[in-house]
């Protein structure tokens, strides 16, 4: 876990991993998941936040976050305020994870499948890269405690990979397919 995680997002092509590999990354956990995002009727009060349940298939999980968006020289990046970065706020199965935050008067405002993803690893530091929507996606996380390290160090990774052209919008803000009416 990184405390204050701070992340950024990069579209790259669907040979990417191939490159990793041959840098020397291996796969650390490969992964696949859905996740339902949850909104208080009307919308949140600031922006940032998210709810949701993610469904690893055998079991969910309630996470929220809460980031700040901000820029630091030229790169602008997400901050978690908490820092745990996703707080799990219950494990259970999907239909209890679906009554609690319908109790609590949340609604599903849009949904996201990763369809494949992998933790990869090459020993200094991590990535994830997923697929949704048949688009690849590599994550960055650095530590987030400090952002002028989490510059330099997003910076460090961002020109050892090849990297160009960031976004700090979440993959929810990318990606959401909205399947039911979604707060304004």
């Amino acid at each position: 876990m990184k405390a204050y995680e701070a992340e950024a997002r990069f579209f790259v092509d669907e040979k990417f991993k191939e490159k990793l590999e041959k840098m020397g990354f291996k796969v650390v956990y490969p992964y696949s998941f859905e996740d339902a995002f949850y909104c208080p009727k009307g919308g949140w009060s600031e922006e940032g936040k998210t709810l949701r349940i993610r469904d690893w298939g055998d079991k969910c999980e309630i996470l929220f976050t809460h980031v700040d968006k901000f820029k630091f020289r030229d790169l602008e990046f997400k901050r978690s305020r908490y820092k745990e970065g996703k707080v799990k706020l219950y494990e259970g199965s999907r239909e209890e994870c679906e009554e609690l935050l319908r109790d609590m008067e949340f609604e599903e405002c849009g949904r996201v499948k990763k369809e494949e993803g992998y933790i990869m690893s090459n020993g200094e530091f991590e990535v994830a890269l997923e697929k949704i929507d048949g688009k690849w996606v590599l994550e960055v996380e650095v530590e987030g405690g400090d952002p002028e390290e989490a510059y330099r160090r997003m910076r460090y990774i961002m020109k050892f990979l090849g990297l160009k052209d960031p976004t700090s919008k979440s993959t929810y803000e990318l990606f959401s397919s909205t399947s039911t009416r979604r707060p304004s």
